[in-house]
C-alpha cells in the first residue's frame, strides 16, 4: 500500500468530513460488498449521525456511510471520474494518479528486473556499468514510454512525467549498492550526497586555480555529517562503495582484477597513502611517474610495504605489471 496515497486518502477524507480509509489500486481484487447490517463492524469506517430535534426528543439516524471501495474502480478513467463526484479537488485527483502509476511501475520495473545478486564494487572500472546493457535499456524505454502514455491519457496531453523509469531504477541499484544501511539511513544519506554535491561545486573554481583547502574543509564538514546518521563502521563500508578514494582505486586498476578482500585492504591502505602524499601523488603511481616532491618518496615506499603485504609478492608484481603503477620510491629525485 502506497503510503503517499494513503496520505493522501486521510487528508481528503478529512476535508470531506467524511469517515473510512480504504485504499486499493486500481486492478487489484476487489473485497466483497458488505451487506447493511455488517457495515457498523467494518473496522476502517467511521459510524456518524443526523440528529432531528422537536420540542421533547432528540432523535438520531444513521448517516450514508462512504468508503472508498465505493470511488475506487478498476478503470482509471472510472476511477478519477467516481474522485471528481465525490468533489475531490483536481490537484489532490492529480497526486493520486501520479503516486498511484508510479507505484505500479516501480512494481513492473521489479517484475522485469528483479534485484540480482549484490553490486560488486570491488570490480575495476564503474560498478554501474552494468546498468546500461542494450537489452535493459530497449525494456526500459518501452515501459518509459507506456507510463507517460498513461499519465498524458489520464492528465492531459500536457502533463510532463514527474517520475521516470531511470530514476527507479537508479532507486533499485542504490538499494542493491547500500543493502547494509536501513531504507531510513540509505534516505537521509541520498538528501546528504545531494546537499554536499552542491557545497562542492561551489569549490571548482579554486580547486581549477590550484587551491585545494576549500574543497577538503568542504569533504571534512561531510565527513563529520555523515558520522551523525551512520556509524563508524557502515561509514567504512559507504566509503567503500562511494568515496572519491574507491572511485580513484577501481579506474587505478584497469585490468588488474582483484577480490573484495584484496580490494578493501588495497583501499585502507590508499586512504593512508592519500593522507600522507595527497591526491597528486596517487595520480603520479597509476600514471606510471615519478613524485618528486619530498613527501612523495616516503609515503610511496610506505604504500609499496602494504599492498605487498596485503597482496603477496606474486600479486603485488602481477598488480605493477598489470596496472602499469610505478611504486618504486627509489626513482624519486
Amino acid at each position: 500500500m502506497n503510503f503517499l496515497r494513503g496520505a493522501v486518502a486521510v487528508s481528503l477524507m478529512f476535508n470531506l468530513l467524511l469517515g473510512g480509509v480504504l485504499w486499493l489500486r486500481p486492478g487489484a481484487p476487489k473485497s466483497p460488498e458488505l451487506a447493511p447490517e455488517t457495515v457498523s463492524s467494518f473496522p476502517l469506517a467511521v459510524q456518524g449521525v443526523k440528529r432531528a430535534v422537536t420540542n421533547t426528543v432528540t432523535m438520531a439516524a444513521p448517516v450514508k456511510l462512504l468508503d472508498w471501495r465505493m470511488v475506487e474502480s478498476e478503470d482509471y478513467k472510472k476511477y478519477i471520474a467516481n474522485l471528481r463526484v465525490i468533489g475531490c479537488p483536481e490537484k489532490t485527483i492529480r497526486d493520486v494518479i501520479i503516486a498511484d502509476v508510479n507505484d505500479l511501475y516501480r512494481q513492473r520495473y521489479r517484475e522485469f528486473f528483479p534485484p540480482a545478486k549484490r553490486v560488486e564494487y570491488w570490480k575495476a572500472g564503474n560498478p554501474m556499468a552494468n546498468l546500461f546493457d542494450e537489452t535493459k535499456l530497449a525494456k526500459e524505454q518501452e515501459l518509459r514510454q507506456e507510463k507517460s502514455n498513461l499519465l498524458k491519457t489520464l492528465l492531459g496531453g500536457d502533463y510532463t512525467d514527474e517520475q521516470d523509469v531511470s530514476t527507479i531504477q537508479m532507486d533499485s541499484f542504490y538499494e542493491r549498492l547500500l543493502n547494509f544501511l536501513t531504507p531510513e539511513k540509505r534516505t537521509a544519506m541520498k538528501e546528504l550526497e545531494d546537499k554536499f554535491a552542491v557545497k562542492m561545486m561551489k569549490t571548482y573554481k579554486d580547486t581549477w586555480r590550484g587551491n585545494e583547502e576549500p574543497a577538503e574543509a568542504v569533504r571534512a564538514e561531510k565527513d563529520e555529517a555523515m558520522l551523525e546518521i551512520i556509524t563508524p563502521e557502515e561509514k567504512f563500508e559507504y566509503d567503500l562503495r562511494r568515496s572519491e578514494t574507491a572511485m580513484f582505486l577501481r579506474v587505478g586498476l584497469g585490468r588488474f582484477e582483484v577480490s573484495e578482500e584484496e580490494f578493501r585492504a588495497m583501499f585502507s591502505s590508499l586512504k593512508e597513502f592519500i593522507a600522507d602524499a595527497g591526491k597528486p601523488g596517487f595520480g603520479a603511481i597509476i600514471r606510471g611517474e615519478p613524485d618528486s616532491r619530498p613527501e612523495g618518496a616516503a609515503a610511496r615506499s610506505a604504500f609499496q610495504a602494504k599492498l605487498n603485504a596485503a597482496l603477496g609478492e606474486e600479486r603485488f608484481h602481477q598488480l605493477v605489471e598489470q596496472s602499469g603503477w610505478n611504486l618504486k620510491a627509489e626513482e624519486q629525485k
